[in-house]
């Protein structure tokens, strides 16, 4: 039997969309489905500062909707038009049950 490499992947680091930049490469981000559009199978999260669009495959976009609270894991990509970035996202979470007030004082003691 054959050894297969795998593909090492780059650690995702917590971030709120205000915070992003070009020179990200993997994130993952917090916030609330606020958009879907069909058209390219992608969603717009709101964290509450900023939006930010999540491009996704067919299968995660069905599975998905607007309202929910999600965590997004996925590699920053230049936008195609408007925004700065977009995300590609490869996995996304459910976070319907997190205490905002929590995850705000986890981001606050994160970045001091």
């Amino acid at each position: 039997m054959e050894s297969e490499e795998r593909k090492k992947r780059n650690v995702a680091i917590e971030k709120k969309i205000s915070e992003l930049s070009k020179e990200d490469i993997r994130v993952k981000i917090v916030g609330t489905v606020i958009e879907k559009d069909e058209s390219n199978n992608s969603i717009v999260i709101d964290d509450g500062e900023s939006k930010l669009r999540v491009l996704l495959d067919i299968e995660k976009f069905n599975n998905v909707d607007i309202g929910k609270l999600v965590r997004v894991i996925g590699i920053v990509v230049p936008a195609l038009e408007g925004e700065t970035v977009e995300l590609k996202g490869e996995i996304i979470q459910d976070f319907s049950e997190l205490e905002p007030e929590l995850y705000e004082k986890y981001l606050k003691l994160r970045a001091s």
